[in-house]
């Protein structure tokens, strides 16, 4: 956030009022919240975005303001109308993004998650498998580097050490978590502790299901890419050159008039597609681990 966020929780506490109306507007909010490490809860986290968002007005309406009356040369009452328009704009656009913002990091969080879930998972079954107990077992993959993963599991140790029985912390880990793939492991490691089940066949499933499910995210992964491939390579090459043909024979016999501009406002145009192309076949890439 642009505001610190000590100044920021400070003035929010006077908005979390109207933060309370404003949150039915974002249902998933609290939920998403939950998978973040923020700590701040839905009213607080509105509240603080509304401060960030009202210095995001400031700052741009005091610009506009000013390039307006000195660069432009307009009165003040137009300066000022114009600077309120675009402030109240960045103001809207940043709120917006505001409200995505914890569901944008606990997706980044749990793709972090499925990337060392599969070893942590391996490291766990063959400390289980030689007789160390679960709970010491997930105290050595919390201790080991298995990222957020080790985390995780951190919590898990840090609430059976303050009294919390194990089975519980599991849960409150599988509700918490935002990747999906924890979730249904940990829910299916609480179950065969309640069942009275071999643990070790558990993981062992869980592994070799997780296992499968990332061959296929590759398999599908793959398939999708050739499309993909097909397209950057129509904005890449087709385009480019069959574009600034067809501008050649229009500037010379249709008399439309295509200048260098033209050409280059063209290229660039097919340049930035290409980049915006290949950013979203990056994020479309599987997070997986073996």
């Amino acid at each position: 956030m642009i505001v610190p966020i000590g100044i920021s929780k400070h003035i929010a506490k006077y908005l979390v009022g109207i933060s309370h109306r404003i949150s039915n507007i974002a249902p998933g909010l609290e939920y998403d919240l939950e998978q973040t490490d923020l700590r701040l809860n839905n009213a607080e986290y509105i509240a603080n975005s509304i401060v960030t968002c009202l210095s995001v007005f400031i700052i741009f309406a005091s610009l506009i303001v000013l390039l307006a009356f000195r660069v432009r040369h307009l009165d003040l009452a137009r300066s000022v109308l114009l600077g309120v328009a675009i402030g109240f704009g960045a103001f809207v656009l940043f709120f917006i993004l505001l409200l995505r913002y914890p569901k944008i990091i606990a997706g980044k969080k749990a793709e972090q998650i499925d990337k060392h879930l599969m070893f942590a998972l391996k490291d766990l079954l063959l400390q289980i498998s030689a007789g160390v107990s679960l709970y010491n077992a997930i105290i050595n993959v919390a201790n080991s580097g298995y990222g957020i993963v080790s985390d995780e599991f951190k919590k898990v140790a840090k609430n059976v050490k303050t009294g919390m029985a194990l089975n519980t912390a599991l849960e409150r880990l599988a509700v918490e978590s935002s990747s999906e793939y924890m979730r249904r492991t940990i829910w299916q490691v609480v179950n065969t502790l309640k069942a009275g089940a071999s643990l070790k066949g558990a993981l062992q499933s869980i592994i070799s299901e997780l296992a499968v499910t990332q061959h296929s995210k590759i398999k599908n992964y793959s398939q999708e890419l050739n499309l993909w491939s097909l397209i950057y390579m129509l904005f890449a090459v087709a385009i480019p050159t069959i574009g600034s043909t067809m501008l050649v024979i229009l500037s010379s016999f249709a008399g439309i008039g295509v200048s260098k501009g033209t050409f280059i406002v063209f290229i660039v145009f097919c340049f930035f597609i290409q980049i915006a192309l290949i950013g979203f076949v990056k994020t479309r890439r599987p997070v997986v681990s073996f």
